[in-house]
């Protein structure tokens, strides 16, 4: 049973995938666009066990690097990193409460996009650090934010409600 937990999890990655290339692509708030891979992750990451949750976030990233094709590891680092950072506090957050984990996806989002720009910096792609860089972390925050108030509630039922904690 639990296999095909995890397929289906693959399946929603991948679908994910394909509508933040397609159809978010040409919706950008304020010149960004939204992280879909990291809400989904977060969302789920509330109600799943920490192993499981961190090898999600790895392949998850992994995806994500792959399809982009930039530099391969990078989203898969910065999304492990802030799932272990979830993971560490996750224990004092009340995931009844829908403002709280909307919080915590806000500041996950930005927590990300500064790993990202720290990856970027390490890598030698410091140049493309600047003031849109910034804008692109607080509007795509924004962003995400926006897309948790229908994401965050549909995890929260099919893996909270449905039993389907693991």
């Amino acid at each position: 049973m639990k296999i095909i937990k995890h397929v289906i999890f693959f399946i929603v990655i991948c679908l994910a995938l394909i509508i933040e290339a397609t159809f978010f692509s040409s919706l950008k708030f304020f010149g960004a666009n939204p992280n879909i891979i990291l809400v989904i992750v977060v969302s789920i990451s509330f109600f799943i066990s920490d192993k499981t949750a961190l090898i999600y976030a790895g392949f998850a990233g992994l995806l994500e690097d792959l399809f982009i094709g930039s530099m391969i590891g990078s989203n898969m680092i910065a999304l492990i990193i802030t799932i272990y950072l979830i993971k560490t506090y996750s224990s004092r957050i009340i995931r009844e409460n829908i403002i709280t984990p909307l919080i915590i996806i806000f500041t996950c989002s930005i927590t990300y996009y500064v790993l990202m720009a720290a990856i970027l910096f390490i890598a030698g792609n410091g140049y493309l650090l600047n003031i849109v860089y910034l804008q692109n972390t607080l509007f795509g925050s924004i962003y995400n934010l926006l897309l948790a108030i229908v994401i965050y509630p549909i995890s929260y039922l099919v893996l909270h409600n449905y039993k389907g904690e693991y």
